[in-house]
């Protein structure tokens, strides 16, 4: 075995003792505000970053850091080793054309730097994330989910206990009035999260109820993560009981699953936002 495809394999081995590991540690929390931060990389990218460097950022290479940023890397900092695809061309032959094509023709271990372990001239603000701290605007960020959202939100007198809910039947989110602001909005996010994916789901493909509240809470969390709406209130006690006995398929689907919900969900509240 050649030292690329090594590396290569121990990278893989990493990530499901990683995605194991994950769902029966306090680390869950951490690990979902590290996603939400890197919402757009892959679900391995984003794991490889989480186990190596919990505190990153902002990551780029070494090029990108000094050509780019006009930035270095400080002496003695260890990077972060993630996995960058292998682009091809090949040639395609139709009846009187040819065209070429790019796939994925497999993968290669690459360097990273955290915007920590770098110093030099400032980043554009946009590249510090800088837009966190400023949403302050409770009503304009409420108004901003109530636009994202696929389905209608009635708030009203909610006296069954529950903080919401969301009918798939009838295809809209009821809110409970007169809750603390976060919670309002961590709330609208969990039944959101459900709407999306959960709405569909026929009896064939329904997945358990307990990894449906897993999944819809992971995505409101992380969201309220990267907008800095406090998330101190969050329990994940059941994560351990779900995930255990599960195949590593079925962790590593839902992870995506989160991942992918949230990057969503970003994008859109972003776009509304900061139009």
């Amino acid at each position: 075995m050649s030292d690329h495809e090594q590396n290569i394999s121990q990278i893989l081995s990493d990530l499901e003792t990683g995605v194991r590991d994950l769902f029966v540690s306090e680390s869950y929390f951490h690990y979902l505000s590290v996603m939400a931060r890197f919402h757009s990389y892959s679900l391995n990218n984003t794991m490889l970053i989480y186990r190596q460097f919990p505190a990153a950022t902002y990551v780029a290479g070494f090029g990108v850091w000094t050509k780019t940023f006009s930035r270095r890397i400080r002496r003695g900092e260890k990077g972060i080793r993630i996995l960058a695809p292998v682009i091809r061309r090949s040639r395609v032959m139709d009846e009187e054309t040819e065209r070429y094509e790019k796939r994925v023709a497999g993968f290669r271990a690459v360097t990273v730097f955290d915007i920590s372990q770098t110093e030099g001239e400032e980043l554009p603000l946009s590249l510090c994330q800088a837009v966190n701290t400023e949403v302050k605007d409770y009503d304009r960020f409420l108004q901003a989910l109530l636009l994202v959202s696929p389905v209608p939100v009635i708030f009203e007198e909610i006296t069954t206990g529950a903080n919401g809910f969301f009918r798939p039947i009838d295809r809209d989110i009821h809110i409970r009035t007169g809750m603390p602001q976060a919670q309002t909005i961590r709330t609208l996010l969990h039944e959101i999260s459900h709407a999306l994916l959960h709405a569909s789901l026929s009896a064939s493909d329904m997945v358990s109820a307990m990894r449906r509240e897993v999944e819809a809470e992971s995505v409101s969390y992380a969201v309220c993560s990267y907008y800095g709406i406090r998330t101190d209130a969050y329990s994940f006690g059941y994560i351990a009981g779900w995930s255990e006995g599960q195949e590593l398929s079925v962790l590593r689907q839902s992870l995506e699953t989160i991942r992918r919900t949230a990057e969503h969900l970003i994008r859109l509240i972003d776009t509304v936002l900061f139009p």
